[in-house]
């Protein structure tokens, strides 16, 4: 009998490290970033400051503020607030990948794995403005797939959360601006 409590001392000592550790990953901002900075991505190019500063996917119940990020020091910043915006991307809108991102929260972007394509991703800027982007399509990467960074001649965003075991993958939304005539697919 006494070795049987031990054992079960022993076995909740084991859960109770691994559900700090796997809530630990959960919270920590690193798990957001990609393996390596794309050496490709540039840097917007209005000399006026119009940012984006809401994103809304209605068929997703998504509705976020958007905060501006750089990667420092190889080190991608994220906030517990609601989406990312790449600063080094393109504003969404503008010719480029623009590049969104947040956590995988049910308060953030936890539906995003269920998006499709055809759905409408609406941005709006801090002008009031607001541009709308057809969902094309989705994929799952691993972070070291980072050539969905890569800089475009078309104008899209590429939306992405973390997936997987432990969050190891991303889930990543690609969607081109409605305004453009035909959206390559």
């Amino acid at each position: 009998m006494r070795g049987f409590s031990k054992f079960l001392i022993f076995f909740g000592i084991i859960c109770l490290s691994l559900a700090g550790f796997l809530y630990w990953r959960r919270v920590t901002p690193k798990r957001l970033q990609f393996d390596e900075v794309p050496k490709v991505l540039s840097g917007n190019q209005l000399s006026v400051v119009i940012e984006p500063k809401l994103l809304v996917i209605k068929d997703l119940g998504i509705k976020l503020d958007i905060y501006p990020a750089e990667i420092k020091n190889a080190r991608w910043e994220a906030t517990a607030k609601g989406a990312s915006y790449l600063t080094s991307t393109p504003i969404p809108g503008e010719v480029g990948n623009s590049v969104v991102y947040g956590h995988n929260w049910k308060s953030i972007l936890g539906n995003l794995t269920k998006a499709r394509s055809g759905q409408i991703i609406e941005i709006t800027y801090s002008d009031g403005s607001t541009k709308d982007f057809r969902i094309t399509f989705t994929q799952i990467v691993t972070p070291d797939q980072t050539q969905i960074l890569n800089a475009t001649k078309d104008r899209r965003i590429t939306l992405y959360t973390c997936t997987g075991f432990i969050d190891t993958k991303r889930f990543v939304v690609t969607a081109f601006s409605l305004e453009d005539q035909e959206t390559p697919i």
